[in-house]
């Protein structure tokens, strides 16, 4: 899973499908872990996210890259449950040095049109409300604030949702 995608218009910062476990995700992965624990003191519980809940046709992970190949930002796609027509926005992570650049909205439109090529109707995720950049991001992004739809998860998360048009 290597295509590059690139959106109209977009920067020239390439954006490439990866295997959940490919050695930048897992990079990725292990900041956003550090910096969430450092920020609320605690990460995902293991087990929570696999390699499989990210594999197509439903689930897809992006890397964003420099023009010199370094991986700077990720999110992942997966199914919702067993519902076709829902999947879930999770591990979204641009690195502190590349912010504010627009990657985030890179990679969120990314996911949400490999999303509603395959038959998605809506995205759904979940953020803590202490991350402020992300909760001023997915309103921008057209997402609504719905109550909390995932058992077991903490309490200050916020989730959010996503109405798509099918392209498929």
């Amino acid at each position: 899973m290597s295509q590059v995608l690139r959106s109209p218009g977009a920067s020239d910062t390439p954006i490439a499908a990866r295997e959940f476990d490919h050695p930048d995700a897992a990079a990725l992965l292990a900041a956003y872990a550090a910096e969430r624990q450092e920020m609320v003191g605690f990460v995902d519980p293991p087990g929570l996210d696999n390699a499989a809940q990210y594999e197509p046709p439903t689930g897809v992970f992006l890397v964003a890259y420099t023009n010199t190949g370094d991986a700077i930002a990720c999110g992942g796609l997966r199914a919702y449950l067993s519902c076709d027509s829902i999947a879930e926005i999770r591990k979204m992570y641009v690195a502190p040095a590349h912010r504010g650049r627009g990657l985030g909205h890179r990679i969120l439109a990314e996911l949400e049109q490999h999303a509603s090529a395959h038959g998605v109707r809506e995205v759904r995720l979940e953020t803590g409300s202490y991350n402020r950049p992300a909760l001023h991001l997915y309103p921008s992004a057209g997402y609504r604030p719905i109550p909390p739809y995932v058992p077991g998860r903490p309490s200050f998360n916020r989730a959010f949702a996503k109405k798509l048009s099918s392209s498929a």
